[in-house]
């Protein structure tokens, strides 16, 4: 656990890794809750979640989790988007997790984030990003900035 970490910084880190994958895809993408495949649901905000997911630790640590769908992928492009992001992460020096697959790519920052890459196999449009932020202290949660529902390349830059 990262004692000097805070909610606040966890998210605006997780956003700066969200950003910087963006930049590197061609124009004409964004990330977003609402899906372009119709056949998928929205996705909600990012939440704090306890870091001990057996419900046996009563005030542990906390992660921030983020999630968005990769929108404006051209049709048939998926799979090409899909090996963009994963070269790109290669290419910044993370840690590309053993196991990783063709539809499931999780990578580690050198600071600790992971960033996962799924393709949900619904055809056209189910490519989605997800950021864990490193735990941090209970005490150290809170947070007034809300998640934006969208993100647009020009914000990547």
């Amino acid at each position: 656990m990262d004692q000097s970490l805070t909610e606040q910084a966890a998210r605006d880190r997780s956003y700066d890794y969200l950003r910087q994958t963006l930049a590197a895809l061609p124009p004409g993408v964004s990330l977003s809750y609402h899906p372009d495949s119709p056949v998928l649901g929205d996705l909600r905000p990012g939440v704090t979640v306890p870091c001990d997911d057996s419900n046996t630790v009563e005030h542990g640590p906390w992660n921030v989790q983020i999630r968005y769908w990769l929108v404006g992928v051209p049709p048939g492009q998926d799979r090409h988007y899909f090996d963009l992001i994963r070269a790109f992460w290669a290419g910044k020096g993370w840690t590309i997790r053993h196991g990783s697959t063709d539809d499931y790519t999780v990578a580690t920052t050198p600071d600790g984030y992971s960033i996962a890459l799924q393709d949900a196999g619904k055809g056209h449009g189910s490519l989605s990003l997800a950021t864990f932020s490193p735990c941090f202290p209970e005490s150290a949660q809170g947070t007034t900035t809300p998640q934006p529902s969208v993100i647009e390349p020009s914000e990547a830059k």
